[in-house]
């Protein structure tokens, strides 16, 4: 029964976010409206994180199997996107380059700062 409790409050920030999304004037992902509002609501401990920890701590750790639709759907399209491989993994590759980059330069700059402090 808890995690049908969890699910039902992940499920209704998502469908919030999916409504904000339709009124809104421009293109915006409606899950990620969910996920930002969902993320306010932790901040201003209007919900609790105990409140959503256990399907949470599923959803983490199973991640990789909610890649498989997304992979399943690029290798059903490669024909579509084989003449345009090349530049696709350079764009992967230098993403992810400064992904990591970015992430480090993060992480230095808190561990310093926690230091300080």
């Amino acid at each position: 029964m808890v995690i049908f409790k969890q699910l039902n409050i992940i499920f209704a920030f998502y469908l919030s976010g999916e409504g904000i999304s339709l009124l809104l004037p421009f293109s915006f992902p409606g899950g990620l409206i969910g996920l930002m509002l969902l993320y306010s609501a932790l901040l201003l401990k209007w919900l609790h994180l105990e409140d959503i920890k256990l399907l949470s701590d599923f959803f983490i750790k199973y991640m990789a199997f909610f890649f498989i639709p997304a992979g399943v759907s690029i290798i059903s399209s490669y024909g579509l996107i084989e003449a345009q491989i090349i530049p696709i993994i350079g764009t992967l590759i230098l993403s992810t380059i400064f992904v990591m980059a970015v992430t480090g330069l993060i992480v230095d700059f808190l561990v310093k700062r926690v230091e300080h402090d």
